[in-house]
């Protein structure tokens, strides 16, 4: 009898313990499966900022007094699609600077522009222009007159009587505090124009906001003859007020 209880003890210990070891793998499941319904959640799709059309385009750009400091000649011009590339110039690679200094861009969506004038002595003629892009368009193309401002000294292109222009580059080495990005530079060339040589002075600033991009190209052109100081008085400079409220407005038209 003994005997026999020994043989139940040792099976009661044995089946206990294999409880033990069952309830040990249990515990170990739930806690794999608490670890995995407390993991932080996916995260959530990025916000992409949609593309504001041609008539939004133009209703952001300033109009009649809207600009301090500036007069706004005439209404603003708007159209949808791709603009056209400057194929005249040369080297290829540098086409990106024309592209930039007409706003035209092979990327963009729609685009609007208005003339507009500084209320200074002998104002630049100046454009600004409001372009939008399909999604990473924007960045691709300030990208795209970033690398070119590197590999571009000078440029050449067809002018209107249909001579080729050489035009000196130089990138603007200032900080614009406008937007999320952008690239500024100086295009300089000389032409014979009724046997006077007048030389252009061009200054193009291009602010990325968003999927659009506001372009301000800014022309002077002044007589050879006049001394360096009076040239260097004339040549168009960032406006940082200008560019900061026109880059806002550029934002908040896609924001809408």
């Amino acid at each position: 009898m003994s005997s026999n209880r020994s043989i139940r003890s040792l099976v009661a210990a044995a089946i206990g313990a294999g409880l033990v070891l069952l309830g040990g793998c249990a515990s170990g499941e739930g806690n794999v499966s608490s670890s995995a319904s407390t993991a932080s959640p996916a995260p959530s799709p990025s916000v992409t900022v949609r593309p504001p059309g041609a008539a939004e385009l133009a209703a952001a750009l300033p109009q009649g007094e809207s600009l301090p400091g500036y007069s706004v000649n005439g209404e603003p011009e708007s159209r949808t699609g791709v603009g056209t590339p400057d194929r005249s110039v040369r080297p290829a690679a540098c086409r990106a600077l024309q592209d930039a200094r007409s706003g035209s861009s092979s990327t963009s969506v729609a685009e609007a522009r208005v003339s507009i004038s500084a209320s200074t002595f002998a104002p630049p003629i100046e454009t600004l222009t409001f372009t939008s892009h399909r999604p990473g368009g924007a960045a691709s193309y300030l990208a795209a007159v970033d690398k070119a401002l590197d590999a571009c000294p000078s440029l050449s292109f067809l002018g209107r009587s249909g001579d080729r222009i050489r035009a000196e580059i130089e990138r603007v080495p200032d900080r614009v505090s406008a937007g999320d990005a952008s690239v500024s530079f100086e295009m300089h060339w000389a032409l014979d124009v009724d046997g006077l040589t007048m030389e252009t002075f061009s200054l193009v600033t291009a602010v990325r906001s968003g999927e659009a991009i506001m372009t301000v190209t800014s022309d002077s052109s002044v007589g050879s003859r006049l001394s360096a100081a009076k040239k260097r008085a004339l040549v168009p400079k960032l406006d940082q007020a200008l560019l900061k409220r026109e880059a806002d407005a550029l934002r908040a038209a896609q924001d809408g």
